[in-house]
Order: C-alpha cells, then structure tokens, then sequence
C-alpha cells in the first residue's frame, strides 16, 4: 500500500511540475532572461550538465568548449524543445568541426533531472542559465544540480538578483512569475545564498556583475513585458559554485 500512494504522490507531483512548466510555454527562450554567456575557464574534456536547454544553442556552444573528448547533456521539460535541439545538433557539430557527436539532449525538469537519466555525480559542470527565478521550485532544483556533480564539481550559474525597493518584494515576484520575466522574479542575493548553502554548495565566487533592467532580455525588437511599479534595482551575477 505505501508503494502505491508513494508512486501516486509522484504522479501528483509530476502533474503540478507539468502544469507550472506549460504555464511557461513560448517561443524560443524567456523573454525577460539574459544571454548566454560561457565561462572564461576551459572546459576541455569536461562532462557538462545544461539546464534548460530550450532549443539547444547553448548545447551547441558548450560542445564546442567541451571538444572531442567531452561531453554535454542538454536537458529541458518541453519535448518539443528537445526534438528542435536534436534535430539542429548534426549541422552545429558541421559547425564546430568535431568528428563525433559529443552531445545528448533529455526530457526532464530541473527539479527532477533523474527523470532525464542524469546519474548523481556524472557531471564536472553545470550550467544554468538566468531562468532559475522562474522554475516551479529554484531551491529543489539547485539540489538537483548539486546532486548531478561529482565532488568538488562546479556550478556555472548566471542569476538575476534583486536590492528591493519599498514595494512588497512578494506581490512583484508573484507577478513577475506570471508575465514570465526572470528579472523581477529574482531573489535577493541573501536568498539566493540560502538555497545554495540548503542545496550543499559552498559560497559563490562571483565572476563578474552588471546592472540589469527588467525590460532586458532575449528578445533585441521589443523590451519584454514588466511588471509595474517595481521599485528594486537588478543585477546580474555570473556565478562559480563549488559542491
């Protein structure tokens, strides 16, 4: 009987990361979210885990840091992101030049990357694009990323976080959450801290820092939909995270 409502609780559990996840639903990437910008460090030879790969350029571009005797995982909830991803990986490895497929893309969310046949422990790297505000649990998947790295693996995170204003900091990250626009769902720095010391990382080493509008994004025609009256200033950290 407890097999049975435990493996009910996860089909629950399932369902509520579905429908959240659909919620999220649009094109290419989040509108309000930052570019991808790789690491300074090489990655040669390197297992790479990227959460949230969407469409798959970042794969791509993490492939070619990687080289031959690497590999990356992409893995993302939208099967049909997947399959664009798959689908484009043979003419961006014609692209990098590399001589074997050195990338593989899953089905999973990034609260439960075990789903996407991630083991604990296989990976050297992760990276994790500036969409993590707006995942149905942030603290539970950073756990997941922390539990995907081998010891002394690293997290390549660049996170949006937020110096609130007088507004009520909740109402806007509801808001935010909503439109979806990852820069005025962001944390605070002090919570942000709190899910990687709760996840099992040790302190960030911040790599760079700018200012951040809300309206900024991945989207160069338009400024993406804000929510108004927000009084926080933003900024966005391009983080190393050791587990």
């Amino acid at each position: 009987m407890r097999r049975g409502l435990e493996g009910r609780g996860a089909a629950m559990e399932n369902d509520a990361l579905q429908r959240h996840y659909e919620n999220l639903a649009c094109e290419g990437g989040f509108e309000a979210r930052c570019h991808m910008e790789l690491p300074e460090r090489s990655l040669v030879g390197a297992r790479v885990v990227n959460v949230g790969c969407r469409r798959g350029k970042g794969t791509y571009k993490l492939s070619e840091q990687v080289g031959e005797s690497g590999f990356v995982i992409g893995a993302d909830w939208s099967e049909e992101f997947v399959e664009a991803a798959r689908a484009g990986a043979p003419k961006a490895l014609d692209r990098s030049g590399l001589s074997r497929c050195n990338m593989a893309f899953r089905v999973g969310f990034p609260e439960d990357l075990a789903a996407a046949g991630i083991e604990e422990g296989w990976a050297d790297f992760v990276y994790l694009n500036s969409s993590l505000s707006l995942f149905a649990s942030p603290a539970r998947a950073l756990r997941e990323c922390c539990r995907v790295l081998v010891p002394g693996g690293v997290l390549l995170a660049e996170v949006p976080v937020a110096a609130p204003g007088s507004v009520d900091r909740a109402a806007i990250v509801e808001a935010a959450r909503a439109l979806p626009n990852a820069v005025q769902a962001a944390p605070t720095f002090e919570e942000l801290l709190g899910w990687l010391a709760e996840a099992g990382f040790s302190g960030p080493t911040v790599r760079s820092e700018r200012p951040l509008s809300p309206e900024e994004g991945s989207t160069p025609d338009r400024p993406a939909a804000t929510v108004p009256g927000d009084a926080a200033a933003y900024r966005l950290l391009s983080l190393e995270v050791a587990r």
